[in-house]
């Protein structure tokens, strides 16, 4: 084959453990008594008022403008008394600095009949009514490097923190290009994603897939995606991909042996 990919590394799976323990229920609670009564605490602040997506998109700020698809990619609505900064990178993406009171920070709301898709790495994908990915935002970092997090309320996220600021990347046009030509004998669709999708997040690599089935519907089919994900995983540095139509679905292992170019002998 004249074609090779050149390979960086395989991610074979991914293997997510939970564990919890719970404090033990027997142990004997000390009870006040007449002599030393309990004192109240200091009262806990009321959880803010959610707002509805609607209300987000109408009064929030847009965090793209016009994507491929046509249309904006969400809104972000700052809390009460929070300011924010919005920094483009070289990369095409934005930097979004929320700063305010820590906790809920902001809320997040995806285009009109669309909807918010947490991933496993904490990143988010915000989809349009159709179902495109149109946003992929970065899971937040608070000022002082600690992890935010993004928290499902109603129909819109909540960008939660525990200090005063956090910070997320946004990024739209997942595909830098994608154009049909010949290679190894037969049609080939060379696909160059954007460098930022390149290593990036779960959100990230779901834009990229979302986006060019969008752009190229060919490119929806089961073979050509699987090619996709093989070059996401094994071939992020190499600067275009090839996906072909013509080759067949095989096995993840048989996809990765081929390093993403299985032929008719491999099926």
């Amino acid at each position: 084959m004249g074609r090779r990919v050149t390979w960086c590394g395989v991610v074979a799976g991914l293997v997510v453990l939970a564990a919890g323990c719970a404090p033990p229920g027997d142990a004997p609670v000390p009870a006040p008594t007449s002599a030393t009564p309990v004192s109240p605490g200091p009262e806990t602040p009321s959880a803010l008022p959610v707002p509805a997506s609607g209300q987000v998109r109408d009064a929030g700020a847009p965090l793209a403008g016009a994507t491929s698809a046509g249309h904006g990619a969400g809104a972000l609505l700052p809390a009460d008394g929070a300011t924010l900064q919005v920094q483009d990178a070289t990369d095409g993406t934005t930097l979004t600095t929320v700063t305010g009171r820590a906790g809920t920070l902001a809320w997040v709301a995806p285009p009109e009949g669309g909807q918010a898709g947490l991933q496993s790495d904490g990143s988010v994908t915000l989809q349009d009514a159709a179902g495109t990915v149109v946003a992929a935002l970065t899971a937040p970092v608070g000022d002082d490097g600690a992890p935010g997090a993004w928290r499902s309320q109603g129909d819109v996220l909540a960008l939660e923190a525990a200090t005063s600021s956090a910070s997320f990347v946004v990024g739209t046009a997942a595909v830098s290009s994608a154009t049909w030509g010949d290679a190894d004998g037969g049609r080939s669709l060379l696909v160059v994603p954007a460098d930022w999708v390149r290593g990036g997040t779960l959100a990230a690599q779901q834009a990229l897939v979302s986006q060019l089935a969008l752009a190229e519907p060919e490119a929806a089919s089961p073979s050509m995606q699987a090619q996709l994900w093989c070059h996401v995983l094994g071939a992020r540095d190499k600067a275009s991909w090839n996906l072909e139509p013509w080759r067949p679905e095989v096995s993840t292992t048989t996809l990765l042996m081929t390093r993403c170019n299985p032929t008719d002998d491999d099926a």
